[in-house]
């Protein structure tokens, strides 16, 4: 590289006399800054969206840890947050899972740049735009990557190509986007570039053992500077992403297969071997600077899997190569090699198995989950690791991410395997091509042919597929020699197309993979032509361009720019896809977060008011031994869904049970899914344990909606299933053709309405009856495509329901009927749902969901044409964006006077401040023989202004607007007896624990006597 370099500055010089020759010399340096300026504006266009007079707003989950973990190091730097404990209560976490480096890269700049006083603006400026910058520093790795093996002018396509691609990488790189993605990226370009980089200089010197014991300075110093580069150039990925080992099990099969290859080929595998064992040597020491855990855990943290792997594969270099001075020595058939290496790999692996199964387990999971399509049930519950091809067609989605680019990379890969064998004379070299090519078709693209193939064989279909294409690369190095560099990038490109269609956020991987090989098309198709340029340097003379070589030439342009431009539009895909960026929910959900920071006990002083006592939610905190951190008494955590966990930490300054790390979220489904409030309770238990104790749950809208994330604490939740609460019933339309079948609506079942998260969201933990509304609708067998029958449910679109005058009413209907059903529509459950004793509703957001979100309001009124209902009958309480709630003691009230065995309904009505929207709590019981009765009710009516946040106690902006009526009726629904009640909240929150006692008296004797 540096011979490379002396030569393009000798050049330089003496092209300065001649412009146009000094022209072709640097004229990709000025494309480059074009194409970087261009991905800076595309992504930085919507970035005043993102700046706001309270601070700067970002998109998504992710991008707000990061931010907590940059303002804790603007005031630690270099050292992180040992240990958070304001998230996954009660145990605390460790925040390797997002790594360091990142964060350490952006504070330090920002304390750099502002003289080590930066303000906030600026802190949350440059956090803005860190991925953009990212990204397009990435076009420089990507651009010398791409010209090592195809040319200047080649890779400068492959770099515009990355720019205009609108799919995943330009998702996860615009403005507002902090988060570790972009910076994976780069690191990863980074790495692969100094590997090849390493490999091609070691295959021109070819450093050798005798090299080595002879300390041959001269001879090592360049292989082992790019050996060292390589290593370091992995462990700072790694050190920005955790799980980035994914490259250090790639280079680990390349370097097994290639070995194995070289020694079959009658060549010494020690220059590879040396570029193994430093880089990877390198690494593994590395990776001790980051160590926390002398365990071997998973990819997603840092433990001894990040040590011992790099370190492992360092030893199987230099054995390898030993084995092969050995196997000459001994003039053993090098044909046998490779079986024999196959064979030691095979040993090997069983006795890990054994003796480490940990280490295996590790290595397996994150394989198959990385890589091996085999993303599981829960992880796919997370957008960016649901199966690329998942709901689309193959093709469909493929070119709307990458248009051409992805088929003429693949062309490029194949080509570059394939064409050496098809060249052959030996016609096993091209049956073996061939069939390889077939192979990798089924793998990738015929995934029913290839499952059935794995079923007929009895191995896991993620395993056999793995296996596979690790057979046709070592089958393929076998039958021809390939150059190191080349072969590498091969490897690379395979592992990386498998992750990005095993999790679809891996395509931000893959458009560089495509971009670099789409590079080598363009080199093939113009060496095919005779316009190849070498990747050195550009012919002095300007050469005659035939005709049909420009038509050739800008038809490749065009097939590969045009659906980005024509189709797309001018910059019109990317341009249009940064124009539609902004925050999105957060900055409706800041509202209640704020308002919890502002109005609830902090961390430390719930019920104590202590202030001295209170958590510094931007503290430092050891890290405890046993990695559950002692909480003092009075923390308590929040209850939502782990989606919103980083927004309660940063906005609301509260403990979340659970987070996007997934942490708490098994616990998180079983509560929000509790039948009852027995089982939600024993769910917190079940999380907590004996001290810890949660005090507010948040709800929103998405989670208790089928088609939002309702589905998700179904597949977290091994006792239930989503069937178990929901439904489909198809609309039938009768047209002059005959019926047909319209897009089917959501019937919910009671078990839906008795779900925790319901009947907060829903209800705001008050009893309700059914409504009498009676949906219509009868089993019906229709034919399916593939010419069999299925059995779905049915309703006339021109009669879909029936309201009735009474409850009763409504229910003979249904006995009398049997496919119509009571209730199940909107909000309406199908049996009473009783009350919640210990939860009320404390704050609710003045946005409403249906006004503000497009997907609920399309819900919604796609529920009210097919089932001619009105909002009033579908909805029981105002939809707030957000619902938070506090889970409280509750106040014992003790009745008298009641007709024995009489059911006492109470009843109070409360107003939400922030909306001026009112509501009724209602809780039933019973009287016994004597006429007394119990029961516990959440909601207080008075005391309000003895308890906040000051002393211990929330502030709620929900409070009633008059006593509490008791009453019990007749059969005619006439009040028999009655009564009234004051509520204090000195009693709902455990502070008073004497009874609330109310006397019922009579108020229709007439009827009574009748």
């Amino acid at each position: 590289m540096k011979d490379v370099v002396m030569q393009r500055l000798r050049r330089l010089s003496e092209a300065t006399d001649s412009p146009a020759t000094f022209l072709r010399e640097v004229y990709h340096v000025p494309v480059l800054l074009v194409l970087i300026g261009f991905i800076l504006a595309t992504r930085l266009r919507r970035l005043n969206r993102f700046r706001r007079e309270s601070g700067v707003m970002f998109r998504g989950n992710d991008p707000w840890y990061h931010f907590r973990q940059t303002n804790y190091l603007l005031e630690h730097f270099p050292a992180t947050m040992p240990f958070d404990v304001f998230t996954n209560y009660p145990t605390g976490t460790n925040v390797d899972q997002f790594g360091t480096l990142y964060d350490q890269i952006i504070s330090g700049f920002i304390l750099l740049t502002s003289l080590g006083n930066p303000s906030q603006e600026y802190a949350g400026l440059v956090m803005l735009i860190a991925a953009p910058v990212f990204l397009a520093a990435t076009v420089v790795p990507l651009y010398l990557l791409a010209a090592h093996f195809a040319g200047r002018w080649p890779a400068l396509v492959a770099a515009g190509l990355f720019a205009l691609l609108p799919g995943t990488v330009m998702t996860y790189t615009m403005v507002g986007f902090y988060d570790h993605a972009a910076a994976e990226i780069f690191f990863q370009t980074l790495g692969v570039l100094v590997f090849v980089l390493a490999l091609s200089v070691t295959e021109r010197e070819q450093p050798i053992w005798e090299l080595v014991v002879d300390r041959d300075a001269v001879a090592l110093r360049r292989p082992l500077l790019y050996a060292v580069g390589a290593g370091i150039a992995a462990a700072l990925y790694m050190w920005a992403w955790p799980p980035g080992i994914l490259l250090v099990g790639i280079s680990g099969l390349f370097l097994a297969v290639k070995l194995t290859s070289e020694v079959y080929h009658g060549q010494s595998p020690e220059p590879i071997a040396f570029v193994g064992a430093v880089s990877m040597t390198v690494t593994g020491l590395l990776m001790l600077v980051p160590l926390n855990s002398v365990t071997i855990g998973g990819a997603a943290r840092y433990s001894l899997l990040q040590v011992v792997l790099p370190l492992a594969v360092a030893a199987g270099c230099v054995f390898l190569a030993w084995l092969a001075r050995e196997w000459e020595q001994r003039s053993l058939d090098q044909a046998r090699y490779p079986a024999a290496v196959g064979g030691l790999l095979i040993v090997v692996g069983l006795f890990t198995a054994v003796a480490l199964p940990s280490l295996t387990g590790a290595i397996q999971t994150n394989l198959l989950r990385f890589v091996g399509f085999s993303a599981g049930a829960a992880t796919r519950t997370i957008g960016e690791a649901q199966p690329f091809l998942a709901g689309s067609s193959p093709f469909g989605t493929i070119y709307s991410e990458y248009r051409l680019t992805f088929f003429t990379a693949l062309s490029a890969a194949i080509t570059f395997l394939g064409r050496p064998l098809i060249r052959s004379d030996d016609t096993r070299d091209t049956i073996y091509a061939v069939a390889a090519v077939a192979l990798v078709g089924i793998i990738y693209l015929a995934r029913p042919i290839y499952n059935t193939i794995a079923g007929v064989v009895g191995i896991n279909p993620q395993v056999l597929g793995i296996l596979a294409v690790a057979a046709l690369l070592v089958g393929a190095t076998l039958r021809y020699r390939y150059d190191a560099d080349r072969f590498y990038l091969v490897v690379w490109g395979a592992f990386i197309t498998s992750a990005a269609f095993t999790q679809v956020r891996f395509n931000y991987y893959l458009a560089v993979v495509v971009a670099v090989f789409t590079a080598l098309f363009v080199a093939q198709v113009a060496s095919y032509i005779d316009l190849r340029e070498t990747a050195d340097s550009i012919s002095e003379s300007t050469r005659q361009i035939e005709g049909w070589q420009a038509i050739v030439a800008v038809t490749l342009v065009f097939a590969l720019i045009g659906p980005f431009v024509v189709w797309s539009g001018p910059t019109l895909a990317a341009w249009q896809t940064g124009g539609q960026n902004g925050p999105g929910a957060v900055t409706i959900w800041d509202d209640s977060l704020e308002w919890m920071n502002n109005e609830t006990p902090e961390p430390g002083t719930l019920a104590n008011g202590n202030q001295s006592r209170a958590m510094d939610p931007v503290g430092t905190y050891a890290r405890p031994a046993d990695g559950d951190y002692d909480y003092p008494e009075g923390a308590y955590g929040v209850q939502s869904w782990w989606d919103y966990g980083h927004w309660i930490t940063v906005h609301g300054e509260r403990i979340p049970n659970a987070n996007p790390f997934q942490q708490g979220a098994n616990e998180a489904a079983k509560y929000l899914l509790a039948p009852n409030e027995t089982a939600a309770g024993n769910a917190l238990d079940e999380k907590m344990g004996e001290d810890g104790q949660t005090r507010y749950v948040i709800v929103d809208w998405k989670m208790v909606t089928p088609g939002s994330k309702f589905a998700a604490p179904t597949v977290f939740n091994d006792n239930v299933s989503r069937s178990d609460f929901v439904s489909q019933a198809y609309p039938i339309f009768q047209t002059e053709q005959g019926e047909t079948f319209g897009r089917p609506i959501t019937l919910r079942n009671q078990r839906y309405y008795e779900s925790q998260m319901v009947r907060l969201y829903a209800y705001h933990g008050s009893a309700v009856e059914p409504d009498p509304i009676v949906l219509n609708t009868e089993r019906r067998s229709v034919s399916t495509r593939d010419g069999g029958s299925i059995q779905i449910r049915a309703f006339d679109q021109n009669d879909p329901t029936r309201t009735f005058d009474t409850l009763a009413a409504a229910r003979a209907y249904v006995e009398e009927n049997p496919g119509a059903q009571l209730g199940g529509i909107g909000d309406n459950p199908t049996e009473r749902v009783s009350a919640l004793e210990q939860y009320r509703l404390i704050k609710a957001s003045s946005v409403n969901a249906a006004a503000s979100s497009g997907q609920y309001r399309r819900s919604l009124q796609t529920a009210l044409q097919r089932t001619n209902t009105s909002v009033n009958q579908l909805l029981r309480t105002t939809p707030s964006w957000v619902k938070t709630f506090e889970k409280v003691p509750g106040a014992t009230i003790e009745g008298t006077g009641a007709p024995a065995g009489a059911e006492v309904q109470a009843t109070v009505a409360m107003e939400v401040t922030s909306t001026g929207r009112t509501f009724a709590y209602r809780q039933y019981a019973t009287a016994d023989e004597n006429g007394n009765f119990e029961m516990t009710v959440p909601y207080s009516t008075t005391g309000y202004a003895n308890f906040g946040p000051e002393n211990g106690y929330t502030n709620v902006s929900v409070r009633a607007t008059g006593d509490y009526r008791f009453r019990t009726t007749g059969e005619t629904a006439v009040e028999l007896y009655a009564g009234s009640a004051t509520v204090e909240e000195a009693q709902v929150v455990g502070v008073d624990e004497s009874p609330v006692e109310v006397d019922l008296t009579e108020r229709n004797p007439i009827q009574i006597g009748g």
